[in-house]
């Protein structure tokens, strides 16, 4: 049992991160107490202490101090302190004097805990997720990521998917990238194909609701190249085989192709059609080099990796690839109509494949009518569609 009381009475303190820091242990021997004041362990000197900020809901706001008092707090004490709370041989010595910690002049309480009893975090952690209501709410994210590394949860991989989302939905993408570039303090690491796909479907998104304005779409086009770099870079990455494709994620076609799909927008909406720095013949020369002459997508993997749910089984459902794939399609036919004609030649003859996949997802009726694949597929090819429904949308909120 976790409590927190107002501190009575005077204390040293230690600075952390720019605020007051106390620590206090309370111990027995027989009959006679004794109180032991220790120093804040390096961590919390050096300013590493999470805290969470208030949310939009009261139910966001007790799952967060759920996760907060009986996931992230108690593994700030030392070792031998967190050994002590879960051992229910200290259940009757910690219910009279419990360990305390004190942190900005509040006592926080620790009694026994019963492992068995503590609230499942990925459970917490989702319904947390689905109570994200305002762009405010976001701020927690990171918070919460790096409260659930301290406490060495493991997220499951469908967190930053759905993280994602949301923030697509918020329009917070940018908590999203710091948190993928503040990776080991968060634990936000692109290191599934769903996730990093996810990412960048969205940083392209932003691009393809501003109608590829200028500005916007040489940020995507940034961020894309970015993603790529890390990608290729991440040694740890390549030795982690776990969620990961039959190659290396910088190969990944549907990597390729979103770098490739910015480029082209630029070049065609903004230079004339004129592959002014080359960078569409390059990118486009290095995604035909890996993608098969007459395969589509769902041709691109080997067949096991569709059945695989840490691999690329996510494009089986109609919604999800139209999500994905819509931008895949738009970018080879930018693509094509920019670089040398042999080129071109390449780059329809796939997207020539694509096309056929797209509109068997279409018209399947498994396809969740109204769902975000519809909407991806509206904005880019019949945006006059997409405005209608957004407006429709709008109006009966």
């Amino acid at each position: 049992m976790i409590g927190t009381i107002q501190r009575q009475s005077g204390a040293l303190r230690a600075a952390a991160g720019g605020r007051a820091l106390e620590m206090v242990w309370k111990s027995h021997a027989g009959a006679a107490q004794q109180t032991r004041w220790l120093s804040a362990s390096p961590a919390l000197r050096a300013g590493h202490l999470v805290t969470f900020g208030r949310s939009s809901s009261p139910e966001l706001q007790n799952i967060l101090d759920t996760l907060y008092n009986q996931i992230v707090l108690p593994s700030y004490l030392p070792n031998e302190q967190q050994k002590k709370i879960y051992n229910e041989k200290h259940k009757q010595a910690l219910e009279n004097d419990p360990v305390t910690m004190e942190i900005d002049g509040v006592i926080h309480k620790f009694r026994y805990v019963d492992r068995m009893r503590l609230p499942v975090t990925m459970d917490l952690v989702r319904d947390a997720i689905k109570l994200i209501k305002t762009r405010g709410d976001f701020d927690n994210v990171p918070k919460v990521l790096e409260g659930l590394v301290h406490a060495h949860r493991r997220v499951d991989p469908w967190v930053f998917v759905y993280l994602i989302r949301k923030a697509e939905e918020l329009d917070r993408l940018d908590v999203i990238v710091n948190s993928v570039k503040a990776v080991k303090r968060t634990g936000f690491k692109l290191s599934h194909a769903e996730i990093i796909n996810e990412m960048l479907v969205a940083i392209q998104l932003r691009a393809i609701r501003a109608r590829f304005d200028k500005k916007k779409t040489e940020h995507a086009l940034k961020q894309t190249q970015n993603v790529v770099a890390a990608l290729e870079t991440d040694k740890e990455l390549h030795h982690n085989r776990r969620g990961a494709l039959d190659h290396a994620f910088f190969l990944d076609p549907l990597v390729l192709a979103a770098r490739l799909h910015m480029a082209a927008a630029l070049a065609v909406h903004h230079n004339g059609g004129k592959d002014v720095d080359r960078k569409v013949t390059e990118y486009a020369s290095q995604l035909m080099y890996i993608w098969k002459e007459g395969k589509g997508v769902l041709d691109v993997y080997e067949g096991a990796q569709y059945r695989d749910r840490d691999k690329v089984r996510y494009l089986m459902d109609q919604n999800n690839f139209l999500w994905h794939v819509s931008p895949v399609l738009n970018g080879l036919n930018l693509a094509a109509q920019v670089v040398d004609p042999g080129l071109a030649m390449q780059l329809r003859n796939r997207a020539d494949a694509v096309d056929a996949e797209i509109r068997d997802a279409w018209q399947s009726d498994k396809r969740k009518p109204g769902g975000r694949g519809e909407k991806m597929y509206n904005l880019i090819f019949n945006p006059e569609e997409a405005q209608v429904a957004e407006e429709a949308e709008e109006a009966s909120a």
